[in-house]
């Protein structure tokens, strides 16, 4: 029998869909829309969300390390899977087994690679570090990395397919030199022998603040999950709907009558507010959160407001039309970003998911 849980995460397959829908046709233009799943599709869930992706027109995904790509190549069989987080025990030769795409950043890398799995024709993308110093190799190496993955791939152990890097997303102005710089790395790799078919440098926020890095293919994450990356905008503002909603069970009331206790902390993932900020709301009337313990928060009222009644659900972020907070509430009121409010959400937390199909 399954037991009842004092929280949940309610997660929209459709919200979902037609958020990439609407990515393939505001941010991606004609290049390629990858779709990141990584971290379980940031809390969500990988292997749900990776199919929703795919019936939405997501031409590939990708994940942080070979572990998450091959498990998830198991049910994703056919799409491009990028994987690109590395250490020198990552199982390279699973990787080339199971098709996986494999962004690299230095040439121990591809060595092992090649030990692990030689003449199998890899799919890489090779990494430059173009300012963010999120792995890729730095410009000095650049030269030598690209000269001995021609060579690999002249014997027929790899294929370059890709060529990529990441953005700061600081300021435009930055974002402008940083693409200049990898151009001129791309330049390099060609003039190296290689012909990469796929060039990738935009996230979400350079895919819609700064087209002219969308290039082959945008890498889309945050956004699609209905989660703004900027801050004076939301998620909303562009077009994209919340696909996660958390809800908490009211468990008791205080004796004075002016606090009630809600089933969800943060050992279940919860983000504790900074103090005196943060609210909930219920049928209109919000309700300032005034702690949060392991496993659960409590509330209290102001005015005449009666508390939400024993056994009520209440909307933690996620529903706008019901006047919850939104992820990007949470956020500011814990001062982080909002990719750690829905990353952050325990396993242990149920997930139901919700399908029109």
């Amino acid at each position: 029998m399954e037991l009842a849980p004092r929280c949940y995460a309610e997660i929209s397959l459709p919200a979902f869909r037609a958020n990439v829908s609407h990515a393939k046709d505001t941010l991606a233009g004609d290049a390629q829309l990858m779709i990141a799943v990584k971290s379980e599709a940031y809390g969500h869930g990988a292997q749900a969300l990776a199919r929703a992706a795919r019936e939405a027109g997501a031409d590939a995904l990708a994940v942080l390390d070979i572990a998450q790509g091959i498990a998830l190549r198991e049910t994703e069989p056919n799409l491009p899977l990028l994987c690109w987080l590395h250490s020198p025990t990552s199982d390279f030769g699973a990787a080339a087994r199971a098709k996986l795409d494999l962004g690299i950043s230095g040439r121990w890398q591809l060595d092992l690679l090649v030990e692990q799995a030689p003449a199998m024709n890899t799919r890489v993308h090779l990494k430059i570090d173009t300012g963010l110093h999120r792995n890729g190799a730095l410009a000095e190496h650049w030269p030598e990395l690209v000269h001995h993955a021609a060579a690999l791939e002249a014997e027929g152990h790899i294929t370059v397919v890709g060529i990529w890097s990441h953005l700061a997303d600081t300021s435009l102005e930055e974002d402008r030199s940083s693409l200049q710089r990898f151009q001129d790395a791309v330049a390099i790799a060609r003039d190296a022998g290689l012909s990469p078919s796929i060039l990738h440098i935009a996230a979400s926020a350079a895919a819609a603040d700064l087209p002219e890095t969308r290039l082959d293919m945008v890498r889309i994450g945050i956004i699609v999950y209905g989660v703004s990356p900027f801050d004076d905008r939301t998620a909303q503002d562009m077009g994209f709907e919340p696909v996660m909603s958390v809800h908490a069970q009211v468990l008791s009331h205080s004796p004075q009558g002016d606090t009630a206790t809600l089933g969800m902390g943060f050992g279940d993932g919860l983000l504790p507010p900074q103090a005196g900020r943060g609210w909930v709301s219920h049928h209109g009337v919000r309700y300032p959160i005034k702690t949060v313990d392991a496993d659960h928060l409590i509330i209290h009222s102001e005015g005449d407001s009666p508390l939400p009644p024993v056994g009520e659900w209440i909307t933690l972020w996620g529903d706008p039309q019901g006047a919850s907070p939104r992820a990007e509430d949470w956020a500011s009121w814990a001062n982080t970003i909002g990719d750690e409010v829905v990353a952050s959400l325990a396993p242990h937390v149920p997930r139901k998911f919700i399908d029109e199909n």
